[in-house]
């Protein structure tokens, strides 16, 4: 009876300690996975603007929307701009203007392109390149307000 009775508070105070180290494990887990989550929020992401000037009203919009603006003169990517959102192209260069876009639109198939078409013939290769092309920078910039502003619904 005593042997029974000692076994029985044995195997209680196993049951007890493993809840006790099961609920520390998950208590870990719990903060890991807070770790990653905030982790996630911290990442910045991009608008990338593609020409030969810096266009500070664009800038001035994406900063206010909560975006890291870059302003790039080449073709070019780099490894940390895995979160670009919007790339805008300026550029006076129709090759210029769609190579960056089917650049970016291989490694950040999320972004939203933007471009300025400077002629009309080849309208249909940014089509393809899944970009929104425009064929004067007014019409471009007011699409951009609209965008940055929050108001896509108005945008389409």
């Amino acid at each position: 009876m005593l042997r029974d009775f000692l076994l029985l508070i044995i195997v209680a105070g196993g049951f007890l300690y493993g809840l006790k180290l099961m609920g520390t494990f998950d208590s870990f887990l719990a903060q890991q996975h807070s770790e990653k989550k905030r982790e996630a929020e911290k990442k910045k992401e991009y608008a990338v603007i593609f020409g030969g000037e810096e266009e500070t009203e664009l800038k001035q919009w994406f900063e206010s929307a909560g975006f890291e603006v870059l302003f790039i003169e080449e073709i070019q990517m780099q490894k940390e701009w895995k979160d670009v959102r919007y790339v805008v192209a300026l550029g006076k260069s129709d090759v210029d203007n769609l190579s960056l876009c089917s650049l970016f639109r291989k490694i950040c198939p999320k972004a939203e392109l933007y471009c300025i078409c400077n002629e009309r013939a080849v309208r249909k290769l940014y089509r393809q390149a899944g970009a929104i092309s425009f064929f004067s920078r007014e019409d471009l910039m007011q699409r951009m307000e609209l965008v940055t502003l929050g108001h896509e619904a108005g945008a389409a």
